[in-house]
């Protein structure tokens, strides 16, 4: 019976009898490689697009280290194989990174985010809490604990801070919050930094 690939880290299982003489050295010494880079070995890999993580059996390929570090142009999405395995991840691109297997559910990092990512075979999950990435938990709670106790900035894309004088909010700006608004010295405002700037 020929040699089998494991499910996940694709490491090469000997038949009984098989590979006289060479069990050893080569063939242990190369499972042994590839497990001491599924551990502790570290990829860079870097994007001009979508782009599927490589992915072989006995040999060396993205997919099975344990460090993936993500370069080049952002707005991509990488498709991991669909087996179990934790990653951990940084998003030095320029952009969101999208991690899938092509099914299931996604992990998005953004551009600097940096952290675990655990796929089961179909999902692939980030560092989460409260079901939002660390960045979105920390950015929020930060945000909400300013003094004054501004408000959290979920759910209020374009929508300016207001304030009663008392409390803040998100809000759309009201005909009498803009009433007193002067058009004139608005445009002399504006031309004055216009000219200043050619100026220097």
């Amino acid at each position: 019976m020929p040699s089998a690939a494991t499910p996940s880290l694709r490491l090469e299982m000997q038949a009984a009898g098989e590979n006289l003489n060479t069990w050893g050295a080569p063939k242990l010494n190369t499972v042994i490689a590839l497990i001491d880079f599924a551990i502790a070995g570290w990829t860079t890999v870097n994007l001009t697009g979508p782009a599927v993580l490589t992915s072989a059996n006995f040999a060396p390929d993205q997919a099975r280290a344990a460090m993936l570090k993500f370069t080049g142009t952002g707005g991509c999405t990488v498709t991991l194989p669909s087996v179990s395995k934790r990653y951990d991840v940084v998003n030095a691109t320029a952009g969101t990174l999208t991690l899938t297997t092509g099914a299931g559910q996604a992990a998005v990092l953004g551009p600097g985010d940096a952290g675990p990512v655990l796929c089961d075979g179909t999902h692939v999950l980030g560092a989460q809490i409260a079901g939002r990435s660390l960045k979105a938990y920390v950015d929020a709670q930060a945000w909400a604990g300013q003094t004054g106790n501004l408000p959290g900035q979920e759910g209020a894309a374009g929508l300016p801070l207001v304030s009663d004088g008392q409390t803040p909010r998100w809000a759309p700006l009201s005909a009498s919050a803009i009433s007193d608004f002067d058009r004139a010295a608005a445009a002399a405002a504006l031309g004055l930094s216009v000219a200043l700037a050619a100026a220097l």
